[in-house]
């Protein structure tokens, strides 16, 4: 049975196309919803001093919760259930996976950029990487054909002369 659905969030508008795919299937499921966002971890080899580490550890812990008390804001709109939050710090997808095992979320469901070929390969596929190692079903959502600037297979074909009457 599917209590709980941890949704990954980067900050991007594409990472929150997974949001209404999220409510929906809570709502259905009577699941609660719990936003992740993970920020990027300092590094001493940044030059920063252990003063600097820790005012940049908080600021990028307001970030975050500003960020997902606004998503959760505005979920709310979306789906009549509970929305909770979290954060953590580090490397993506090591942490969402963490997180669905530490909150035994039931699914994750998160967007896969869509990346391929150098791009992907340099900076390899978060989705992929959950996907992979995550300890309960991963729910990807792909960016339509449309904003990827490639035709839409959807589109209704236009009418030839032979099948006008």
């Amino acid at each position: 049975m599917i209590k709980s659905l941890l949704v990954p969030l980067d900050g991007s508008e594409a990472s929150e196309r997974a949001l209404p795919w999220a409510a929906d299937l809570a709502a259905k499921l009577q699941a609660e919803i719990i936003l992740l966002r993970v920020g990027r971890e300092p590094s001493i080899l940044e030059g920063q001093d252990l003063m600097s580490l820790e005012a940049f550890t908080s600021k990028q812990e307001q970030t975050c919760r500003e960020y997902l008390l606004r998503v959760k804001a505005n979920l709310k709109g979306l789906a009549y259930v509970n929305v909770w939050i979290e954060y953590a710090f580090g490397q993506a997808s090591r942490e969402i996976v963490a997180k669905a095992t530490q909150l035994n979320a039931s699914m994750i469901v998160m967007n896969s950029h869509g990346r391929d070929g150098l791009a992907r390969w340099w900076m390899g596929s978060v989705a992929e990487k959950v996907t992979r190692h995550a300890p309960c079903p991963v729910l990807l959502v792909r960016q339509s054909f449309e904003e990827k600037g490639e035709p839409s297979e959807k589109q209704p074909a236009q009418a030839t002369s032979s099948e006008a009457h």
